[in-house]
């Protein structure tokens, strides 16, 4: 079955039953068993639904699907198609709701977690789905980068996911025994109702800032998209909202499903104070009522602990206890998301994925407010990033870093030296930068110049592979350089020749 596809039981789903308020022309009834979002992967008897995309618009293809052995055809207009249709105001919302009628309505099987925001969505997630785990309850997990659907392997991540792939993923949760669910959700997938067909029993919404529009456009358009989250509660479902984060706290006078708030700052349900921070870690109190438990993460900064905040709300909805979730919290593993690398060096050295100005100024931030030394930061180029927020980056590494590195996320021969221009455009003085296109020899440079009490933050990548060497055709990916380089030369002096990129054979066996 592809991405595009959904197929369920040989009984199959009537079709005005899921889509009721749909105008039919040429059957009032229609029994589906199997549907399709993309014309030219439509098989025999496959309902195909026509959904607006980016570049095309699937209305367009309707013909082409009905030759290839479409039986109907779901849209948003009348189509010259000689085949029953269903005429509906949003086919995409249209098309979740099949997905998942046909799937089963597997959510409804599971308690399910939504998660969405513009940061930390999915820390959160991971923090939720460590804290079920340590409650004995057989989670599944879909983020940005894994995704565990109730067995021992991990699957592949897809940041995006659509409607078929999500219900597909929670039907494999459900036959894997899951009893809970967690589903990191990005603005993206919610702008194109790939949610829709979700049942959620608690939706988090972790902070909305104003500054990633990105594809929608518009800050009102990108407030939309994040929370239609909400809209998939079930009437017993709750909310979790950040009473810090301007955005998120105004809608809590909006929301109209119960809402549990969080907040370090502003008054909240569950609270935090923080009691000790180092490069090692941190330790912070979590208040609920009248209770309350110290928790320590290798994780730092404030953004961290909101993230254990939302967490450990959701868990409390959840009927579980606060000695079990500060479990949870301290035995999360989270690769790429503020990892600290400890080789016995007398530095502090962490890799990030952050790519946006927010994130890299918390990122930076988070590492500086422990550490008595130099703050130095690998920063990285990305497509994602507009000529606007490379600027930002710029003036953000001016102010808050010792050292600035600029390199590419990307280890290739051709290197587009553009981008780092416009983040050299943030500087009031160019020359403070240092831009080292390689970024292995980027990240060399910085943990070579690092002195004791100093902090190296290398962001960008995270846990992604930016690299593949040896005959075996290893993945690398910044920890991987950042352990090789610590492991060979932290703790032994070495000429003045400078240092060398590791072999990284010697630390995979």
């Amino acid at each position: 079955m592809s991405a595009s596809q959904c197929t369920t039981i040989p009984n199959g789903i009537r079709l005005d039953q899921i889509l009721p308020n749909a105008k039919t022309v040429g059957a009032s009834e229609l029994i589906v068993r199997s549907c399709c979002g993309q014309w030219d992967e439509c098989e025999p008897s496959d309902l195909y639904v026509a959904v607006l995309g980016n570049e095309t618009d699937g209305h367009d293809y309707a013909p082409d699907a009905v030759r290839r052995g479409a039986t109907a055809v779901v849209g948003e207009r009348l189509l010259a198609v000689d085949c029953p249709q269903f005429i509906v105001e949003d086919s995409r919302q249209a098309y979740g709701l099949i997905c998942h009628a046909l799937a089963g309505k597997p959510s409804e099987l599971m308690t399910t977690i939504g998660v969405t925001g513009t940061d930390g969505k999915t820390v959160t997630s991971h923090l939720i789905h460590s804290i079920l785990t340590a409650a004995g309850h057989p989670t599944g997990l879909a983020t940005s980068i894994e995704s565990r659907l109730g067995t021992s392997t991990a699957n592949p991540p897809v940041a995006n996911v659509n409607s078929p792939l999500l219900a597909s993923q929670l039907t494999q949760m459900a036959m894997n025994d899951c009893t809970h669910a967690v589903i990191e959700s990005s603005s993206i997938s919610l702008a194109q109702r790939a949610c829709s067909g979700l049942l959620l029993d608690v939706a988090v919404l972790t902070n909305i800032r104003r500054n990633r529009m990105g594809m929608h456009g518009s800050a009102e358009n990108y407030l939309r998209a994040k929370t239609r989250l909400l809209d998939c509660l079930k009437p017993t479902g709750f909310a979790v909202v950040n009473a810090d984060d301007p955005t998120t706290h105004r809608l809590l006078d909006q929301i109209e499903t119960p809402a549990l708030s969080i907040g370090i700052h502003q008054s909240a349900e569950l609270t935090a104070k923080m009691l000790d921070r180092d490069l090692s870690g941190q330790t912070f109190v979590i208040r609920a009522g009248s209770e309350s438990i110290a928790v320590r993460t290798n994780i730092i900064g404030k953004q961290h602990v909101y993230n254990c905040l939302s967490a450990a709300a959701v868990a409390l909805t959840l009927g579980i206890d606060l000695s079990t979730i500060a479990q949870g919290i301290e035995s999360a593993i989270i690769p790429g998301r503020l990892e600290r690398i400890d080789c016995g060096q007398s530095f502090g050295v962490w890799v990030d994925s952050a790519k946006s100005p927010t994130q890299v100024a918390t990122a930076i931030a988070a590492v500086g407010c422990g550490s008595k030394g130099r703050v130095w930061c690998v920063c990285s180029t990305d497509d994602s990033q507009s000529i606007e927020d490379r600027q930002k980056i710029g003036d953000i590494l001016q102010k808050t870093t010792d050292h600035a590195i600029i390199t590419s996320s990307k280890v290739c021969p051709q290197i587009d030296y553009e981008p780092t221009h416009q983040i050299l455009d943030g500087f009031d003085d160019p020359e403070r930068a240092h831009v080292i296109p390689n970024r292995l020899r980027a990240i060399e440079y910085a943990l070579s110049n690092a002195r004791p009490d100093d902090a190296v933050i290398v962001t960008g990548c995270g846990e992604k592979t930016i690299a593949m060497v040896g005959e075996r055709d290893w993945s690398v990916c910044d920890r991987d350089v950042c352990q090789a380089w610590l492991y060979d030369n932290a703790s032994v002096n070495k000429d003045d020749s400078g240092p060398q990129i590791s072999h990284f054979d010697d630390f995979r066996n």
